[in-house]
Formats: C-alpha cells, structure tokens, sequence
C-alpha cells in the first residue's frame, strides 16, 4: 500500500556535544530532560521578553544528540538566536540538508524507509504523520500529492506557521497551543517569565488564534473580521476549497466564540462567517 504524503519545505539543525541536552534545556520552552530516545516535542524558542523567536520541534536521536526541524527561511534565525547564548559550552550546531514528507492522516502502517524518522502526532482532532529524510529521493512507497492539501489540513487543524500566524511580536499564549509546546515542571529557560505570567493570568491575551469558516462563494478575503461594523480581528491564512472557505485568524479578547461574524471580500462584498475556537 502507497502512503498520500505532501512534500514540505522545512529547515533541519542538529545540536550535539556532551553538553547539548543542558544547553537546551536552558533555551526551550520543553522538558528536553525528560524525553527519551526517537521522541518529538513541539516548542518554542522565545526571547529573553518571553516573546516568539520561532516554533518548532525537537527530537532526542540519542544522549545528546538532537534534530530540529522549522518552517523553511527560519534555520538560520534559530541557528543565530541559539549561538547567542552559546558560552563556553560544547554544544556543536549545524544546518541540515533533509527532507520532509507529511501523511495527512496516520494509517499507522510499519514502514522499513532508509535513514527515515517517522513522526506520528495529532492535532485538535486531526491526525498527521511526517516522514524525514536524509535524502530528497521520493520512497518508492509514496504517491506525492500538490502542496495544497498541506494547505489544506493545516489550516483546518489550525496549524500556526512562522511568518503567518507567528512572528517575533507574538506572545506564545495567543496561539492557543501552549500545552503542546511548555513544560510547566521543568526548571527556568530564556524567556520563561511572560509564559508563566500568562499562564496565571485569567483575562488572556489581547488577542487568540481562532478557525474561521464560511460557505458564501468567499474568493478571498481582505485580511481583517467584523462584527456589526467594528473590526473584531484579522485574517493570516486563508484556503478556498470550492465553495468553501477556511481560515486562520486573530479574535480580540471579550469576544466570545464560536460567533458569526463578517469578512469583506475581494470584490468589496461583506459575507458571514463562523468564528471557532481551535479546541471546537
């Protein structure tokens, strides 16, 4: 049986050396400590003020030897914002030529891939598996399919990606994808104060990632919610699948969900849409 997989553009470092897993442990938001050999957890590399350098994830390939992967043109921040703090310390780190392939879904079939780390994990409901590989030849057990379908899943999953729904002005508890990507037991990291301070703090962040959904012959959308007239949030990714519309956005806090609000399309047309949390 051939696997559907989508072929997507991620940047790889290994971090290795006797004091690896203490440096990072230092650094990201995860227990690094905690995980064992062939385990992956997402997590954030933050600032010192606690705001996102990036998100990504982390694998244990052995005692002090591990690979992370990001979304593509964002190696080399994490490379940098790594080394910045990198005193003394034998902790080697290196950019990777590897390769990603994702299943939208996870048919839990035992595979026997070459040099391949295969990653099962789920999502709000949403089951994918990714396949990495330390070359670009395609398995002779995979029928590629078009960069859309990641598209696609990722945003009805609600799937944050650098440089759309993350920047380095985002604060790690508006995503909504914190139990994910925090370790609340383990001990200080770089920019742990805001996370904890969040965390603790009943009215929430001035504004949350949300779902969107509509069904009106939406094209596209010109970036931004309403409701009764009075912008509510934005728009950072969109899908249109034949009459259908997707979405990724921001909702300002005090407006509760799920909600119908009003998109302007492309064409000036306001249309109704329905406003979702990702847990919904």
């Amino acid at each position: 049986m051939k696997l559907d997989v989508v072929k997507r553009k991620k940047d790889f470092l290994r971090v290795s050396g006797t004091e690896a897993e203490s440096y990072l442990q230092g650094q990201l938001s995860q227990d690094v400590e905690g995980m064992s050999d062939g385990e992956s957890r997402f997590t954030f590399l933050l600032q010192p003020v606690g705001k996102v350098d990036a998100w990504l994830r982390i694998t244990r390939q052995g005692q002090n030897d591990y690979l992370l992967d990001v979304d593509k043109n964002y190696g080399e921040l994490v490379l940098a914002r790594l080394k910045r703090f990198l005193l003394r310390t034998d902790c080697r780190l290196e950019i990777l030529d590897y390769f990603l392939y994702t299943e939208i879904g996870n048919s839990r079939i035992e595979n026997d891939f070459v040099d391949c780390i295969a990653i099962p994990y789920s999502w709000f409901g949403f089951e994918f598996t990714d396949y990495i590989f330390k070359s670009e030849s395609l398995s002779e057990g995979f029928t590629l399919t078009g960069d859309r379908v990641w598209t696609e899943a990722r945003i009805k999953a609600g799937i944050p990606e650098m440089g759309k729904e993350i920047d380095t002005s985002t604060i790690p508890a508006s995503l909504g994808i914190v139990d994910f990507s925090v370790s609340f037991t383990k001990g200080c990291y770089t920019g742990q104060e805001l996370v904890a301070r969040m965390d603790s703090r009943k009215g929430g962040t001035p504004y949350r990632l949300v779902r969107i959904s509509g069904t009106s012959g939406i094209t596209a959308s010109q970036g931004f919610l309403l409701n009764n007239g009075e912008e509510i949030g934005t728009i950072t990714s969109e899908v249109v699948i034949g009459n259908e519309f997707f979405a990724l956005g921001f909702l300002k806090r005090g407006v509760e969900t799920p909600v119908e609000a009003q998109i302007v399309d492309e064409d000036s047309n306001e249309k109704s849409v329905f406003v979702m949390p990702l847990e919904g």
